[in-house]
């Protein structure tokens, strides 16, 4: 069985971060702060009604889709394409090059020769050091012009210059709080600090328990895994999928990103069965026909 679920979610969380770091440098939405005004599809308009509209309404369209999303298919925005989720699964690879993660990719590569290894945490270095400094201009873009972003950058360090003090501050910000974030806090920010994270929860607790998109464990005990442990391997929030009270959301709950599923599919097909982890729902129980007391007496 192929890994279709994990090829098809690095795709989305790809083309979301790509997209969200482009789209304050194409015009396609930013907010001009210094001179109070909002641009839509490269046209400028005042930072007053009507035009804030243009935020209002889209913001609540999407509080009201996440909403709907969670309570149909859990905390799945988490696990496929949460900006600050992806980030740190990313970073899981420059942890493994550290020699702190559990990225396989990177640990078979560091495995083949020195050279390799070498040449991976060079790469991790340049990593670490450019892809937060990207993080933090395409941020700032929201907010400034990011022809004046482009400028201050490029032109040397002029403590006088007030607002290229603020953006070198703001990138060493950025710069500081992703490393922590990638190598420290992780996914235990969206365990008790994600305000987002907390509203998925609570919709998906409102859902039908025997109906809501899980992984499901089939067999009725773990003896039919025996020593394999490649769900829990794979799981980045480190839950255990198998678990019949299985939570989606707040505190130590599931995703809904279907790695287990994939792995415990490649693992199973390896050996001509079926997986033991699977998103089917179980088939609803059908209400036993009403038979009518033909003896009462009225």
């Amino acid at each position: 069985m192929s890994a279709r679920r994990h090829r098809a979610r690095r795709v989305v969380q790809i083309l979301v971060l790509v997209l969200g770091t482009l789209v304050p440098w194409t015009g396609f939405f930013r907010i001009d702060a210094p001179g109070v005004r909002v641009v839509y599809l490269g046209t400028s308009y005042p930072l007053e009604w009507p035009y804030v509209l243009g935020m209002i309404i889209p913001f609540l369209v999407g509080v009201w889709a996440l909403a709907l999303l969670s309570y149909l298919k859990g905390r799945v925005f988490c696990g496929w394409a949460c900006p600050y989720g992806s980030l740190v699964e990313f970073f899981e690879g420059l942890r493994t090059a550290a020699g702190w993660g559990s990225n396989r990719l990177v640990a078979a590569w560091m495995r083949r020769s020195p050279l390799h290894r070498l040449g991976l945490r060079a790469g991790a270095l340049l990593t670490l050091a450019i892809a937060p400094l990207v993080l933090g201009a395409s941020l700032a873009a929201y907010l400034y012009p990011p022809a004046r972003i482009l400028h201050e950058l490029g032109s040397p360090l002029d403590l006088r210059n007030h607002g290229q003090v603020v953006l070198w501050a703001w990138m060493a910000f950025v710069l500081v709080s992703s490393w922590l974030a990638g190598f420290l806090v992780r996914f235990h920010f969206c365990r008790m600090v994600c305000i987002y994270g907390m509203g998925q929860a609570m919709a998906a607790s409102a859902a039908d328990p025997a109906r809501v998109l899980r992984p499901r464990y089939r067999p009725e005990d773990l003896g039919a895994c025996g020593s394999c442990q490649a769900c829990l391997k794979a799981c980045f929030v480190e839950v255990d999928p198998r678990d019949t009270d299985l939570q989606l959301g707040f505190s130590a709950g599931c995703f809904n990103c279907g790695d287990c599923v994939d792995v415990c599919e490649t693992v199973q097909g390896h050996k001509g069965r079926p997986s033991l982890l699977t998103f089917e729902r179980p088939a609803p129980r059908r209400k036993a026909p009403r038979v009518e007391d033909s003896g009462a007496s009225w």
